[in-house]
């Protein structure tokens, strides 16, 4: 019996890998376990619980009690197994998305969650450095994802926007403040003049001082947020430990849902963790609940603007995204 692990081989010119895929390179990338049983020609694939099998010289694949049915057979080249090239969409991401589904997770401090596609309409963001993508669309689709993630999971999602439409940076804090919800995450894609810069990269706010508290944004998002409260109107002693304590709970929270973001998604993705860093971006600013801003990699860097082209590596994206807020919520301290 061979057994397969997590080691992957050198990458391969795009034509060649839809002509032709090998089982231990997908499975590597993915962090699936798999094993062929050379003798009666049965590969296993497994993760998490979930099982997917199949046999050499059949186009059949089991996942669970599911037939998937791919456009070429599985075949052995020299001792190793090559599927065809819908394999990672028709097997391996279905073992991956079942897998988010069979993980015991139950929602605690997190119940509705505010998603923040970057940019719109008239503002399209970073443009790919070859493929013309622009940074809007590659964000919309990976904020629709993330939602359908998070949904199935049994959490409430709101989204600033989820079609192509500007909405200014006043509007996306005052959505926040206006809607009850725990998180907010915003969604963006990179850029750098150096073309090699990689990787992804997760934003906290940094420590403000008094002036920057005191920001007219800020003071009416606050009272945005009273509104809803049952408590005396203007009561400003009453607005002041309320807001100190709105800020020192965002403040920690942030930089903790941050390290789950930037350690499972770039696990997921294989990406590089650029780590976390803080910033006075206006969306991290003037909201008043647990946030982060995600930059999902570079569309300067020709390789990562390519895999933000390809609908697979979004929704691993999007997996990763939920991976972590779920870790996030779920955890016991």
């Amino acid at each position: 019996m061979h057994m397969g692990g997590c080691t992957s081989v050198g990458t391969k010119t795009e034509k060649a890998a839809r002509e032709r895929l090998f089982l231990k390179d997908l499975c590597g990338k993915n962090n699936i376990t798999w094993e062929w049983d050379s003798v009666s020609q049965v590969v296993t694939l497994s993760l998490k619980g979930v099982r997917a099998k199949a046999l050499v010289g059949s186009d059949v694949v089991l996942i669970g009690e599911e037939k998937v049915l791919l456009s070429a057979p599985l075949k052995t080249v020299k001792s190793s197994i090559v599927v065809s090239g819908d394999f990672q969409e028709k097997v391996i991401d279905k073992i991956l998305n079942q897998s988010l589904e069979k993980a015991d997770y139950f929602v605690k401090r997190v119940e509705t969650i505010l998603i923040d596609a970057g940019h719109g309409g008239k503002d399209p963001g970073t443009i790919g450095v070859r493929g013309g993508r622009q940074e809007k669309e590659v964000v919309l689709d990976i904020a629709k994802r993330l939602r359908n993630v998070l949904e199935a999971h049994g959490f409430k999602v709101n989204m600033t926007r989820d079609k192509d439409e500007f909405i200014s940076l006043k509007e996306r804090t005052e959505i926040a403040c206006r809607s009850k919800v725990d998180l907010f995450i915003s969604v963006h894609a990179n850029s750098n003049p150096v073309r090699s810069v990689n990787g992804l990269e997760v934003y906290s706010l940094k420590d403000l001082n008094y002036v920057e508290k005191e920001d007219a944004e800020r003071r009416e998002n606050h009272q945005i947020l009273f509104q809803k409260m049952a408590m005396k109107r203007n009561a400003r002693d009453v607005e002041g430990i309320l807001e100190d304590m709105l800020y020192t709970n965002k403040q920690s929270e942030s930089r903790i849902l941050a390290e789950y973001v930037a350690k499972e998604t770039t696990k997921m993705i294989g990406s590089r963790n650029r780590g976390i860093k803080e910033s006075h971006f206006f969306v991290l600013r003037n909201t008043l609940i647990p946030a982060v801003l995600v930059e999902v990699g570079f569309m300067s860097n020709p390789r990562e603007e390519r895999l933000l082209r390809k609908s697979l590596y979004r929704q691993k994206i999007a997996n990763g995204l939920a991976r972590s807020i779920m870790a996030y919520a779920n955890r016991k301290n």
